[in-house]
């Protein structure tokens, strides 16, 4: 590998670190590949990165973005908070299984874990308080259930690694399903054992009414959220829909949802949530720009081969070969979100894995949980970091549960998704005939 190549990668990682904002980190790698390299003209680069964010399939990152900030400003989060609390909320623990599958649910809607962190932390994180949770462990499970996003569809992740890859973005939404709901069934069990060391206080059910009374009542205010990840699910793996038009139809049921029949958004909060979204979409698009120009620079250094190379240097054990991708992945996710990592990470490790002779699919699933647990692994592990911030926690008791949750939680998933390709190529065979 050319010095540099070297070089300019410790000069992202030196930028990232230094808290520069990540499409600048990556726009401050380009232009010192652009300045130093041997590129002569490299007026190509804009057209590169232009293809990337005029694809169609781009359209539906931002339709994502809105739709999961429509469900958090026009009720729709807050009652499946509501409807998953009456019926989770009667047990040992149950408040912590609320934010495992509503922060799941979110996640997934909006793409991002960041956005989960921020809609769902706000709500849930004081009312955990409240009712005798830790600070620190109801901030560290909502950052640890966040990353959930990743993995269960529709994913904002796996529609960025099925159109960098040229992998179909249906096969790649069901790849880490298996996964992630091996990981919710894993949160669930060690929030059962802190809750049990916790004087909690359990949810009772409004005077005059029976549990199940209220469960069927909260059920009847949650119908129109319940439907909304219905609706888009039903749409894609239905065929009746792309995962685009999809997101453009999540938006349209969401808006008359949040004006008309929950109606906490009120016109003027409508126009609040669609300049918010253009902020968080323009950020993004910055850094798809960038990223695919570094993507192309790299790609003309022949860094994926020679990253081959190095892999093989060390082991040509299928076995051996698929760890180091893992630490290359968690690495990776330590230094930078999803998004950045998925459009970095998926097309300089795509020749290592078609030389293992692994479906992409099954990568899809290895990227989506590694990359995961990496945001959420110290000394880095941005979004910890972020959720700090959002329940006003201190970090160093979150450290100690989240090291729970990553050496005991995610590590055994990512290593089950990387070693049984069936957890992840089940459900694309069954659903699509792969």
């Amino acid at each position: 590998m050319s010095s540099l190549i070297i070089i300019d990668t410790l000069v992202l990682i030196a930028l990232l670190v230094m808290g520069v904002p990540v499409p600048l980190s990556f726009a401050g790698a380009v232009l010192v590949l652009v300045c130093f390299g041997d590129l002569g003209n490299a007026a190509f680069l804009i057209g590169a990165g232009y293809g990337k964010v005029s694809s169609v399939i781009v359209i539906a990152l931002p339709l994502y973005i809105l739709a999961g900030n429509l469900m958090s400003q026009g009720g729709i989060a807050n009652r499946l908070i509501d409807f998953a609390d009456s019926i989770f909320g009667r047990m040992r623990g149950g408040l912590g299984i609320v934010v495992v599958i509503t922060t799941a649910v979110f996640g997934a809607i909006s793409g991002m874990a960041t956005s989960a962190v921020a809609a769902i932390g706000t709500i849930m994180i004081p009312r955990m308080v409240e009712r005798g949770y830790d600070r620190a462990y109801a901030t560290t499970l909502v950052a640890a259930s966040s990353v959930l996003a990743l993995l269960i569809p529709p994913s904002a992740s796996m529609i960025l690694y099925g159109w960098v890859t040229g992998t179909s973005i249906a096969a790649s939404f069901l790849a880490p399903i298996i996964p992630g709901l091996l990981l919710i069934l894993l949160f669930i069990f060690w929030n059962r054992v802190f809750a049990s060391r916790m004087r909690i206080e359990q949810t009772q059910a409004p005077a005059g009414m029976t549990p199940f009374q209220n469960v069927r009542a909260k059920g009847r205010r949650a119908s129109w959220a319940l439907l909304m990840p219905m609706v888009i699910l039903g749409c894609i793996y239905g065929g009746v829909t792309t995962p685009t038009e999809a997101a453009a139809i999540a938006v349209v049921y969401a808006i008359p949802v949040s004006l008309f029949i929950y109606r906490d958004l009120k016109p003027k909060g409508l126009w609040q949530v669609f300049w918010y979204s253009a902020e968080t979409t323009g950020v993004l698009m910055i850094l798809v720009f960038f990223a695919a120009m570094f993507s192309r620079l790299l790609t003309m250094e022949n860094v994926p081969q020679q990253i081959l190379e190095v892999f093989l240097m060390v082991s040509d054990n299928p076995i051996v070969l698929l760890l180091l991708v893992n630490l290359f992945l968690i690495m990776i996710g330590m230094l930078m979100e999803d998004v950045s990592g998925i459009l970095l990470a998926a097309p300089m490790l795509l020749p290592v894995i078609k030389e293992i002779g692994m479906d992409p699919v099954q990568f899809a699933a290895i990227i989506a949980t590694n990359l995961g647990m990496g945001l959420i692994t110290p000394p880095t592990a941005p979004i910890l970091y972020f959720a700090a911030l959002v329940g006003k926690a201190p970090l160093a008791p979150m450290l100690r549960y989240m090291l729970v949750f990553v050496f005991l939680a995610y590590l055994p998933v990512v290593l089950l998704t990387t070693y049984i390709p069936e957890l992840s190529l089940f459900l694309p065979r069954l659903l699509l005939g792969r």
